[in-house]
């Protein structure tokens, strides 16, 4: 009974005690949320003190537009639907193959690789699901609170016939000087590993929640410009992650996000906390 009692106990808790307790579970140790120091103290703090642009750039479905004003739209993944429901029109005019998700957190995807071997109904059902909930009360990341949930349809990449990886670019933007880590995922519906790179693609001994793959991957072969795209991005932001794929020679904006992880991923060496944090300006 505890469990359950001190679940609903937590959901009357103000967002500030919530993130602290949830941060001392972690770390064993309580966070400093009035001069945050370190890269998570300082995440944590924007999950209950977000500024208003985080949440139209958090909505997966109104970001495409700042992407194409920022960067063009020539980056962006093709979108086949989005839509309150995901109604029986809507998916028979899909193609075989395809992504599903919702623009208002995270979790809330699904690879389709062909249709036919999907029921209608078993998709409808589990995307209703998605727009039902409020990702803001499972994680109180308060930016997420009033996105208007939608489902959205998106191409299937494929990169020498897999999904590609994700590459996610660590942008921090100190006084007008940029600072960028790349962190690459790898097969995250299967064997999930992440390796941390800097601009030079140099693998580093840094590590966040995952083992490092047994083979590094190779360098992209835009990573150049993929490095210029997350400049202009985050330019105007103290931090900012900014996720990609490359497939088939062709650079593809995923999302952005500004608390990866709630800020309770353990990195190690420990010392990359500060490190980040000192990159950190917020």
């Amino acid at each position: 009974m505890l469990n359950p009692l001190a679940k609903q106990a937590s959901k009357l808790l103000p967002d500030v005690l919530y993130h602290q307790i949830k941060y001392a579970r972690v770390f064993k140790q309580w966070p400093n949320v009035i001069k945050p120091k370190t890269f998570s103290e300082k995440i944590i703090v924007r999950n209950f003190k977000p500024k208003s642009i985080y949440t139209e750039l958090a909505d997966k479905l109104k970001v495409r537009d700042y992407i194409a004003n920022t960067i063009g739209e020539k980056y962006l993944i093709k979108l086949y639907a989005a839509c309150p429901v995901l109604t029986r029109p809507i998916f028979d005019n899909l193609p075989d193959a395809f992504v599903i998700k919702a623009n208002h957190g995270s979790g809330f995807n699904r690879i389709v690789y062909d249709k036919n071997q999907i029921a209608f109904e078993e998709l409808s059902s589990e995307t209703q699901q998605w727009t039902a909930s409020n990702f803001y009360k499972a994680t109180r990341e308060k930016h997420y609170k009033t996105i208007p949930p939608c489902v959205m349809v998106e191409q299937l990449l494929l990169h020498k016939g897999k999904v590609p990886n994700d590459i996610k670019f660590h942008c921090f933007n100190r006084l007008g000087e940029m600072h960028i880590f790349i962190q690459v995922d790898y097969d995250r519906f299967g064997v999930h590993r992440r390796d941390i790179f800097d601009t030079q693609w140099n693998r580093t001994n840094i590590r966040m929640g995952l083992p490092n793959n047994p083979e590094p991957m190779p360098a992209p072969d835009n990573l150049e410009e993929m490095l210029s795209l997350a400049t202009r991005i985050a330019e105007q932001f103290s931090y900012l992650r900014i996720d990609f794929y490359e497939a088939d020679g062709k650079i593809y904006f995923g999302e952005l996000t500004f608390t990866p992880g709630g800020g309770l991923c353990k990195m190690y060496p420990q010392e990359t906390q500060r490190q980040w944090g000192d990159f950190f300006t917020d």
